[in-house]
């Protein structure tokens, strides 16, 4: 998107015929609607009529959408050291106003710089500031030109670079502490479903099953829990299971009043006290497991929301389970398939993509968030992860058997999380290690020729998924994969 005149885009509007017009938003990437422009038009008048000049409305971004979150912004200045951001309304309750700037401030407060958030009402003619402490100001049109006046700009700064999508993903078990102070907000997406899912279970008393569904990164954890945690202020109780070991995230929710329980630990449950069962990593349970629980929630006429990934399998026997399609079959199952992914750097999705097939080709961007070494020795590997620093560092390592020595143990600490401990957490950087059993097949597909119990494409999958924005992929005497990488990044 490219900034642009305010001044220009009214009088474009006003003087370009259709197709022209149309040509003109497209260069500068802007969606409006008519409807929009006439409330802009009433501000840009006023604002003459106070001798505002057509430099005062410049380098504008209009219709200004975060990348991978699809949050919106009428109007935006991004200034050295402040944000303007000014949106409009034709008539709008007060309590929707502050609503409105108050979610703004917060998605641009990630950026660092103070964030002057104004709404401007057409029919009216009143402009609303929010001040620090979050409450609604009444301004006049003046205190706006003075502060778009004071504000200096850099043309050389694209806004898409002054944003991480990641920011916006607060992980309920790994921040719990902003997730429980509800220090978060939900994509447009995650909203959408959550509305539809809350109405689904506030329906008629019966049993209603619904699955939340997504890749890596798109927010399942966070939109499962924030539904549990919304029933559970209306007064509901809600039963989480989760699919594997419990962590600190969930040791924490715990104690504030969760009824969590692992997979293992769910046979004991009286499901009737309950309004809504939620199973988190659904993929990973028995044949026998989903029967009982589809059986219980029938019989307590409750409710039961299935969270998976189904390409998140540890092992080949979880993904000839297939539990993912026998959920799927479930009768009178609402689904709800989460598409935008949040968490997941861009640079960092599209080397997985590529790492994992050697045929696929795309366009990876290099922002230095993937870090490459290289050692032959085992033992020099394993140095060099234990001496990385944990303030930046999650090492992950593979899951390895309780019956057997597997080659992985030779360069990973036993201190380090496990594939399966890891289970629907997420960390800044994350450290892994490829060794020489790593291949790739006749079809391009990456492959592992060693022997190991549990299944080392599904865990490096499962660990390098965990990375918020690094990667520090440490490679161990295997020069194909070596080559593959560099290929891909540079």
């Amino acid at each position: 998107m490219k900034p642009v005149n305010i001044y220009s885009l009214l009088q474009a509007k006003g003087s370009l015929n259709e197709e022209n017009f149309d040509s003109y938003l497209k260069h500068h990437g802007i969606s409006i609607k008519n409807a929009e422009l006439e409330d802009l038009g009433v501000l840009i008048n006023a604002a003459r009529v106070l001798g505002s000049s057509v430099r005062d409305f410049d380098k504008f971004h209009v219709g200004y959408k975060i990348p991978q979150i699809g949050k919106e912004f009428d109007l935006l200045r991004f200034g050295k050291n402040s944000i303007v951001n000014i949106e409009l309304k034709n008539n709008c309750q007060i309590e929707n106003i502050k609503a409105q700037l108050v979610r703004n401030s917060y998605y641009l407060g990630f950026i660092g710089r103070k964030v002057l958030a104004f709404t401007f009402v057409s029919t009216s003619g009143e402009l609303y500031f929010l001040k620090e402490d979050g409450q609604l100001e009444k301004k006049n049109l003046t205190h706006l030109l003075e502060v778009v006046a004071k504000q200096a700009t850099d043309e050389k700064e694209t806004p898409d670079s002054l944003f991480n999508p990641s920011d916006y993903l607060v992980s309920p078990l790994n921040s719990t502490a902003k997730f429980l102070a509800g220090q978060y907000f939900l994509t447009h997406q995650q909203e959408e479903s959550k509305s539809k899912i809350l109405d689904k279970i506030t329906s008629a008393n019966a049993a209603k099953f619904i699955s939340i569904t997504g890749s890596a990164g798109t927010g399942k954890t966070l939109l499962t829990f924030d539904v549990a945690r919304h029933l559970m202020a209306g007064g509901k109780k809600a039963l989480i299971i989760h699919c594997g070991q419990l962590n600190a995230g969930h040791h924490k929710l715990t104690k504030n009043g969760w009824s969590i329980f692992s997979i293992k630990n769910y046979k004991p449950i009286d499901f009737s006290l309950f309004d809504v069962a939620i199973i988190d990593e659904a993929q990973r349970i028995f044949q026998e497991q989903l029967d009982d629980i589809v059986a219980r929630v029938e019989l307590a006429k409750s409710a039961c929301i299935f969270s998976y990934d189904k390409v998140q399998t540890l092992s080949s026997s979880e993904a000839r389970r297939d539990i993912a399609g026998k959920i799927d079959l479930i009768a009178s199952i609402t689904r709800h398939k989460l598409s935008e992914k949040i968490r997941t750097n861009k640079e960092i999705a599209t080397f997985i993509k590529m790492l994992f097939n050697n045929k696929k080709f795309a366009q990876a961007q290099s922002g230095g968030n993937i870090q490459i070494s290289y050692f032959s020795s085992n033992e020099d590997a394993k140095a060099y992860l234990e001496g990385l620093d944990d303030a930046e560092w999650e090492v992950l390592r593979f899951t390895p058997s309780q019956y057997n020595n597997e080659h992985h143990e030779t360069y990973f600490d036993v201190s380090s999380k496990t594939s399966h401990e890891v289970i629907g957490q997420e960390f800044e950087g994350v450290a892994i290690a490829m060794d020489k059993f790593f291949v790739y097949d006749d079809k391009g597909d990456l492959s592992y020729r060693g022997g190991a119990y549990y299944a080392p494409t599904q865990m490096l999958f499962q660990n390098i998924t965990r990375a918020r924005k690094r990667l520090n992929l440490v490679i161990i005497d295997n020069q194909e994969i070596l080559k593959r990488c560099l290929a891909i990044l540079n």
